[in-house]
């Protein structure tokens, strides 16, 4: 048997061994400029996708706010206020209203010489402080939700179809 021929040597025309890591090289290049294209990729499409993201949001709440400019309470006006009628608390009116003992509103009770408010419409007592910050954001009574007519307004609205349920009243709020 022949003996195994000698192993060639670099400068001897064999395929020299640097090529492949010159593949490896390249590899690892080819690789680094993938991922940072992937990158870049990413970090410009997320600020465009999260900004039509959150766009209608803030539409949303652009168009809310130009509402509450528009209609700015859905209350009576401290003028409006002034036109209802308000009495002194006494043992008369206690009697007169024997159902309520307290103001619905603070639930605190009343007292000799407060002034209080008795709604024209449905009955209900309160304290004049209590309702009157109640009406200014809400034109209806805080127990039944029936409307609050000021004096000058003509009754027979009452009973013409102003008075509300109680989910429609809740909408005031």
């Amino acid at each position: 048997m022949p003996p195994p021929p000698p192993p060639q040597s670099s400068s001897s025309g064999g395929s020299p061994p640097p090529l492949k890591s010159k593949e490896k090289f390249l590899s690892l290049i080819l690789k680094a400029v993938i991922m940072m294209l992937l990158m870049c990729f990413f970090f410009l499409i997320l600020p465009l996708a999260s900004f039509f993201l959150i766009l209608p949001l803030v539409l949303r709440h652009r168009h809310h706010r130009q509402r509450q400019h528009s209609h700015p309470s859905s209350g009576f006006s401290s003028k409006q206020l002034k036109k209802l009628p308000q009495f002194r608390f006494s043992q008369e009116t206690k009697s007169a209203h024997s159902k309520s003992d307290s103001c619905a509103i603070c639930l605190d009770g009343f007292r000799q010489g407060q002034w209080c408010r008795n709604l024209v419409g449905c009955g209900h007592l309160f304290h004049r402080k209590c309702l009157d910050s109640w009406l200014i954001k809400v034109t209806s009574c805080p127990i039944c939700r029936t409307r609050v007519l000021l004096e000058k307004e003509d009754r027979c609205t009452l009973d013409s179809g102003s008075r509300r349920t109680d989910f429609q009243g809740l909408l005031d709020l």
